[in-house]
């Protein structure tokens, strides 16, 4: 890990904004299946992958939280760990997820900054006493921070990527979790 910084990853929100309102966005059918999936994304991209499934690490860092992102997450203390990770079939990359889990809430679950290679979904269901508020969705544009981390220089097409972004309650303390849907998961 490295010290915290301000750093364009946790940036700007989406010029279109959050909303949990998924008509007004929109998005195909493809993609609606996507943003609306009720169970684990985990598992769903397992169970699709003809090939091998895989979860590989993008980045593990303590960063700095936009306002923005410490609205989403109701918490004053812009102090966060951030983990970034993507789900792939075959080594293709087919949903990048970005956790972000404010400093108290690391405090209190030190395990969230141990996971390794172990998907958090999975570890959230298994712990019964998480809560997931109601997700909100996004179409991200090019530009973007989150967009941009969830491209991460692979040359992937840059028309806007599908999100869906939850905040969990642990007890008193929170994270969120935003996933981005890649253009393989779509096709």
């Amino acid at each position: 890990m490295s010290p915290p910084s301000t750093s364009p990853a946790l940036g700007q929100p989406p010029a279109s904004g959050w909303t949990a309102d998924i008509d007004r966005l929109a998005p195909p059918r493809e993609a609606r299946g996507w943003l609306t999936e009720s169970g684990l994304l985990t598992e769903r991209v397992r169970s699709l992958c003809g090939g091998t499934f895989g979860l590989r690490i993008v980045d593990e860092r303590l960063d700095l939280l936009s306002p923005e992102d410490a609205a989403a997450l109701e918490v004053a203390d812009l102090s966060a760990f951030v983990r970034e990770v993507e789900l792939t079939c075959d080594d293709r990359p087919q949903v990048f997820a970005q956790t972000l889990v404010p400093s108290a809430t690391l405090a209190a679950q030190p395990w969230l900054a141990q996971l390794g290679d172990t998907a958090l979904g999975p570890r959230l269901a298994s712990l019964g006493g998480a809560l997931r508020d109601p997700l909100e969705y996004s179409l991200l544009s090019p530009g973007e921070s989150l967009c941009e981390r969830a491209l991460h220089g692979s040359g992937l097409d840059r028309n806007g990527l599908w999100a869906r972004r939850a905040r969990y309650r642990l007890g008193p303390h929170c994270l969120v979790v935003q996933e981005v849907f890649l253009p393989e998961a779509l096709a």
